[in-house]
């Protein structure tokens, strides 16, 4: 009991990381119940594959949530002061939560894809690189939740070698994604109109989304190295898939904001000048 105890300690220690990795993850679970609220509230006729997309990630995003609150409570909770070895073993809800992050964030992925498909005018290179980058990691995903599995050790899924590859591939495919949309939308290309305003609003939060969830895998990757004894990996790892979903509702449920912000700047009779109207109401016409 007594070499056990510190074996425990240190391994409970090591997930200081994960649990305020869980706590931001617990945050942005609230802000996507509030986002889904909306936009079932606002785009209640929106598309039916649409839809029945946002739906499925909402329902695997809540069963992840679970699975990582089910996790840290019986971390936390369930064997505090319990240093059996059956302690040390990783549960079942995290091989499920491994494979709902990796679920989660290849569907939001293939959402983009789509989005791609669509302004670059089908251009099926670009769109099979997206899918591609997205079924790859996927792929490693559940290459992790396999290894993680089989030996049920947190050392094995925090110190995974495909951990390197999956946070590398996010960031290729956000930054692909990202990439197409300001090329095929930016101001000056053929068929885009530096005036339209809606397109260059969904622009900017489609590029902050992007670089916001680039930027959580570019954590992850670098914290890799540098995690020790501490799993350190398990903070961007809690908040990856959350950021991801949360960015595909910012997406969908800024087309509303930004038609609102177009009608307010549209210019009417009360914000025309007097002048000018009088001035164009007297001018004398052409014979």
């Amino acid at each position: 009991m007594s070499d056990a105890a510190p074996a425990y300690d240190t391994y409970v220690r090591g997930w200081g990381p994960g649990v305020i990795g869980y706590i931001f993850a617990l945050w942005l679970s609230g802000l996507t119940v509030g986002q889904m609220v909306f936009y079932l509230k606002v785009y209640a006729h929106d598309h039916r594959g649409i839809k029945a997309a946002v739906v499925f990630v909402f329902v695997l995003d809540m069963v992840h949530t679970y699975c990582t609150s089910a996790l840290f409570w019986r971390l936390l909770v369930g064997c505090r002061r319990n240093t059996s070895p059956e302690c040390l073993l990783l549960p079942r809800e995290m091989f499920a939560g491994i494979f709902l992050s990796s679920t989660i964030t290849v569907s939001v992925q293939c959402f983009y894809a789509h989005r791609v498909c669509i302004i670059s005018d089908k251009n099926w290179k670009l769109t099979g690189a997206v899918v591609v980058t997205a079924l790859g990691q996927y792929g490693l995903g559940i290459a992790v939740m396999v290894s993680t599995a089989v030996s049920r050790s947190a050392i094995v899924f925090f110190a995974c070698p495909f951990d390197i590859p999956y946070s590398a591939a996010s960031v290729v495919c956000d930054v692909l994604i990202s990439g197409s949309c300001l090329f095929y939308l930016r101001p000056g290309r053929n068929g885009v109109q530096h005036s339209n305003n809606y397109l260059q609003g969904l622009l900017v939060i489609t590029l902050q989304m992007g670089v916001l969830t680039s930027l959580v895998a570019i954590v992850w990757f670098m914290l890799y190295f540098i995690q020790g004894i501490r799993y350190w990996t398990g903070f961007p790892a809690a908040i990856l898939c959350k950021s991801h979903f949360n960015s595909m509702l910012v997406v969908l449920n800024a087309r509303k904001s930004i038609r609102s912000q177009l009608k307010d700047h549209v210019p009417s009779l009360s914000t025309i000048p007097m002048n000018i109207v009088s001035d164009s109401s007297t001018e004398p016409s052409e014979p």
